[in-house]
């Protein structure tokens, strides 16, 4: 199976944009989706882990929120590193966050677990999402699609 399919979770909009971009220009053939919380990725990646080329993960997704008249917590990356324990590592998975404590703990985790894990620091504004982020990404695709 040829998974074309980037899966992300970030919540600062500028980002995201970015983000979108740099797949598009660089993967058009690739689809991606974006969350902003870490419950609503948990919940699709139950349905759809086996479809997914790579995920990345930011660590901190900012302070509660109102959702449906409810407190609603958006949790963080880790949360998600907790669920992917539990699951065959299908596809690798790049930590982009400067919360150098939380983005390590992430990284050991998954490692400790089997799946293959890199890491981006954020930096220089937006400019490491073109220099960094998406290199990794590319990387992180090439390496997964050249062992199927």
């Amino acid at each position: 199976m040829n998974n074309k399919l980037i899966v992300i979770l970030d919540d600062d909009a500028e980002r995201v944009e970015m983000m979108r971009q740099e797949i598009t220009k660089r993967f058009p053939d690739f689809d991606y989706v974006f969350f902003d919380n870490a419950p609503d990725m948990i919940a699709w990646l139950r349905d759809s882990l086996e479809k997914v080329a790579v995920i990345s993960l930011d660590h901190d997704l900012g302070p509660n929120q109102e959702r449906a008249g409810r407190v609603f917590d958006p949790g963080t990356g880790r949360d998600v590193v907790d669920f992917l324990e539990s699951h065959k590592p299908d596809c690798p998975v790049l930590i982009h966050t400067t919360n150098q404590y939380g983005g390590d703990g992430m990284k050991y985790a998954l490692e400790d677990f089997g799946w293959s894990v890199k890491r981006v620091i954020p930096m220089n504004d937006l400019s490491w999402i073109k220099d960094e982020w998406i290199e990794k990404i590319a990387d992180l695709i090439n390496s997964t699609q050249s062992e199927k």
